[in-house]
């Protein structure tokens, strides 16, 4: 069966996904790997450490993998993906196509995890949104109320109608996830889903969002594996608004990390 050649191990250290893949990367397992790494970045811990120097890749040119893999967990989560090689052979193969450019490359596992920067506050909700007409309201009741505990007050008139216009958009028979994050400057409104946009839908809702946001904002979909698909919009935190320490009592639907 295709994927039998390709040995995964994952285990958690400090906070951070330390992965190990091993055998052969040849087509047949490319998206078995990419399937892994962005699942394992989506599930948002402080990072995504890969050990490499028992994997051996059938053609340099599938060790694109990782600058996809990179790629998304840069732009949301927003976590770091860093490489382990000591292999100087696959090291030089990784170094001729520009990966330590993009990609934290370090001879061993303690270098790669003492080197992921932590980040001093993180605010992250993860609700599971019902599946009724109410939907959008309670989309929009859950952001406002994270926008208040996270003291972001410049972005109640938008950050909650940013989430309306996602799950407005969104069929899908499987229940949706609603995912906002607070990191540094930007707060990130999201929804997991198992539902495809097309190309007018994106234009849509790309219009909608850009007359409801009065600041910079980015959108886009993260895969997230198993057919699943993160829908977001990152938006730009202003400079004068105040965090100050939340006072409201925390919500069944609320996690917090520092």
């Amino acid at each position: 069966m295709a994927g039998d050649s390709l040995g995964v191990d994952v285990r958690e250290q400090n906070g951070v996904l330390v992965v190990r893949l091993s055998g052969q990367l040849d087509w047949t397992t490319y998206m078995r790997a990419q399937d892994v790494l962005l699942d394992c970045a989506t599930k948002e811990l402080v990072g995504v450490v890969v050990e490499l120097d028992d994997l051996v890749a059938e053609s340099p040119a599938l060790l694109v993998l990782f600058d996809v893999v990179w790629l998304s967990a840069a732009r949301w989560p927003g976590i770091s993906l860093s490489l382990v090689v000591s292999d100087h052979r696959l090291r030089s193969t990784l170094e001729s196509r520009g990966l330590p450019r993009h990609i934290p490359l370090y001879s061993t596992t303690p270098e790669a995890l003492a080197s992921v920067v932590r980040l001093r506050h993180e605010d992250r909700v993860d609700a599971q949104l019902p599946s009724c007409r109410c939907l959008p309201h309670v989309a929009e009741r859950i952001t406002e109320r994270a926008c208040e505990r996270w003291g972001v007050q410049s972005l109640l008139d938008v950050a909650p109608q940013v989430a309306v216009e996602l799950v407005s958009h969104i069929e899908d028979d499987s229940p949706l996830a609603l995912l906002l994050r607070m990191r540094g400057d930007k707060m990130s409104v999201a929804v997991r889903t198992t539902a495809r946009f097309d190309l007018k839908q994106w234009h849509v809702m790309r219009h909608n969002i850009a007359s409801i946001a009065v600041c910079n904002f980015t959108m886009g979909e993260t895969p997230a594996g198993g057919g699943r698909h993160i829908i977001w919009a990152l938006l730009d935190v202003p400079e004068d608004s105040q965090r100050p320490p939340s006072h409201l009592q925390e919500a069944a639907v609320f996690t917090h990390q520092v």
